[in-house]
């Protein structure tokens, strides 16, 4: 499998490091950066592949990074992309003349930018495929540089716009022309000129055109695959440039464009082709005495550790990422038998068989262990021969993979505990309300009236009831709330009416405490607010019930209730011990009662967290207030319901 391309995204806009990332979601190797110091600093932890870079940042600006990039020895070779808004001349050539692999204009077109990546990410690995077979051909034939001017083939149909061309090119080096329409010839020639750049002259109209055929045919042979393309365009046409890339044109070009423009784009791609050819000579020369020296240089920045085995067995080469991962000195250990220092350290695997990412427990010689993925590969023959070990980390790939299957069991279990809750609440909901039922009939039986001992007991029954009841109506909406699946049904309803329910539901707990209960209306009879009666409801019994269980003896809950602009607003006040900033720092979180959980004073630590749960879900918001002594007030705010609202 290949592998995944890794990008460097650099913008100082943070929403424009998304759109990029999207755009490009097509690599998911992806780290974006801020800044230009910023990514200067993730480019030297770990080499990307491409950089895209904005032009236009602060502080360090996107020349200045692209320049210092280019100075940089390990990460010169990296292609980088401009993202500008500055489409002039200038700009284009200032890009050019730094170094830039190409560039795209903002605002982005995701279909130009996906195709310019892919393009130059293309070239890159056609440059280096062309490397790799330049080192095995040179084991029997090996290929001289050829020197002497540059050789550029200008194609096309149209005898003006190419003899245009070609006068526009003369002083960069050797032009030579040829007629579109006849690739045959045109396959001739290159075979055997070899020239070091292509111009394809094209209208770029949406029919066929013989300049994708040419494009094709260059690609498919060994010899020419590396030989940029470059499209020149009578207009601009983004579904026709995107698939003029797609085929491996380095470059497009659209009119008009002035002549210094195509001077620079053509010398730049000349440039990375005479680096490309040195590179490829550099390789065939030397491929019959791959040195330790030459592949130290080659592979000492790799982020991944590489080891190197001669054909006698010995560390013929060990970069820095292999000697930090080992726990070794690669100097030390070069020259050593391969065996003796990596058999221990990697136990169970076979160094004389290629393998292909073999997961190893790797020991290393300070005596911790690593986690890694271990590759082997083998070329040559006899004395030729050399075995190369590759091998990544596994340390951070398998501790993200832990917390994620981690985090999935937690979801797991938490939404299991949600149903458990959901479904216990509900279950004892029925022969909860039977109980109450029923003490609530012999309370008030006439038939048969209680003596005073015996409705104080059955009393007692009821607010307990009461309490369950109210604990119960707490957990179904706390498992619903986790599920996802928590029921509001908003409409127009009566406050009043359901505010006086909830003052009936808590009035024997209130004289049990010994806590007066006071109201402050000012709003008018039948005000209606947007809210789910039931859910309503609940939310005040819970408030009404905090502020009196809260309390002290001979204290006061007083609920006031006010119209602000298109809000209700209601505010429950008591007079109890109050809180301290860092308790309502913890105030809704489940289950946790704020200290209180060894007192006498009954509660879970659920009545809040599902009341500002269900006041959210009815489009409210609930605010507090409080200090230790002085008591607590909750606010909350509501809808009217404007068009029901009396006059």
């Amino acid at each position: 499998m290949a592998k995944q391309k890794s990008l460097l995204l650099v913008d100082d806009d943070a929403s424009t490091l998304r759109v990029l990332s999207k755009v490009l979601a097509g690599y998911p190797d992806q780290r974006l950066a801020l800044s230009g110091e910023q990514a200067l600093a993730l480019a030297r932890a770990r080499c990307p592949d491409l950089i895209l870079i904005d032009m236009e940042m602060p502080g360090m600006s996107g020349t200045q990074l692209c320049s210092v990039l280019k100075n940089d020895s390990s990460l010169a070779h990296v292609p980088v992309l401009f993202v500008t808004s500055d489409d002039s001349e200038a700009t284009r050539l200032e890009a050019l003349q730094l170094g830039a692999a190409d560039f795209v204009t903002k605002p982005i077109v995701a279909e130009q930018l996906q195709a310019r990546v892919g393009a130059v990410l293309r070239t890159v690995a056609e440059v280096e495929r062309a490397k790799a077979e330049a080192t095995q051909a040179a084991l029997h034939e090996p290929e001289v540089l050829r020197a002497g001017p540059s050789r550029l083939l200008v194609v096309g149909s149209d005898p003006v716009e190419v003899s245009g061309l070609h006068e526009t090119l003369e002083g960069i080096g050797e032009v030579r022309t040829a007629d579109a329409r006849d690739l045959v010839m045109i396959m001739v020639l290159a075979r055997t000129w070899r020239p070091d750049l292509v111009l394809v002259d094209t209208a770029l109209q949406g029919r066929e055109e013989p300049g994708f055929d040419l494009c094709r045919l260059f690609k498919a042979a060994p010899t020419l695959s590396h030989v940029p393309i470059v499209f020149v365009s009578r207009q601009a046409d983004g579904f026709d440039e995107t698939r003029a890339l797609a085929l491996g044109a380095a470059d497009i070009l659209a009119r008009p464009f002035s002549g210094t423009v195509l001077k620079a784009r053509v010398r730049n791609l000349l440039e990375l082709k005479r680096r490309t050819d040195i590179e490829l000579a550099m390789a065939a020369s030397e491929g019959q005495r791959l040195q330790a020296d030459r592949l130290a240089a080659v592979v000492e920045g790799a982020s991944d550790a590489i080891i190197t085995i001669n054909a006698a067995g010995d560390i013929a080469l060990m970069n820095a990422a292999a000697g930090r991962l080992l726990a070794m000195d690669p100097l030390l250990s070069t020259g050593r038998p391969a065996a003796d220092l990596l058999t221990e350290r990697l136990p169970g695997l076979d160094l004389t068989q290629p393998t292909s990412g073999q997961r190893v427990l790797l020991s290393r010689c300070d005596g911790t262990e690593v986690p890694a993925e271990v590759s082997i590969s083998i070329v040559g023959n006899g004395t030729l021969r050399l075995t190369t070990l590759m091998c990544r980390d596994l340390t951070d790939r398998e501790r993200l993979a832990a917390e994620s299957s981690a985090r999935a069991a937690a979801e797991a279990a938490n939404k299991t505990k949600a149903l458990m809750i959901s479904y216990v609440a509900h279950e004892i909901g029925n022969p909860l309300n039977c109980i109450l039922g029923f003490a609530q009939l012999m309370a008030c039986d006439r038939v048969a009236p209680l003596n005073a001992t015996q409705a104080q007991r059955v009393a007692m029954i009821e607010a307990g009831c009461t309490q369950l009841s109210t604990l119960m109506n707490d957990l179904s909406a706390l498992g619903h709330f986790e599920l996802g699946q928590l029921s509001v049904r908003r409409g127009p309803v009566n406050v009043l009416e359901v505010l006086d329910s909830a003052l009936r539901t808590t009035a024997g707990l209130a004289e049990q405490m010994q806590v007066t209960l006071t109201q402050s209306r000012e709003v008018p009879e039948g005000v209606l607010v947007l809210a789910d009666g039931n859910r309503l409801r609940q939310c005040l019994v819970n408030l009404l019930s905090n502020g009196i269980k809260y309390n002290k003896r001979g204290g006061s809950v007083t609920i006031a209730l006010k119209v602000q602009d298109q809000f209700l607003q209601v505010s429950i006040t008591d007079t109890g011990i109050g809180m301290s900033p860092e308790q309502i720092a913890h105030l809704y979180e489940p289950f946790n009662r704020l200290g209180l959980q060894d007192s006498r004073l009954p509660g879970t630590g659920l009545g809040l967290v599902v009341t500002r749960q269900l006041i959210d879900a009815m489009g409210g918001q609930l605010t507090v207030t409080s200090s230790p002594g002085d008591g607590s007030c909750f606010t909350f705010t509501l809808l009217l319901a404007e068009d029901l609202l009396p006059h």
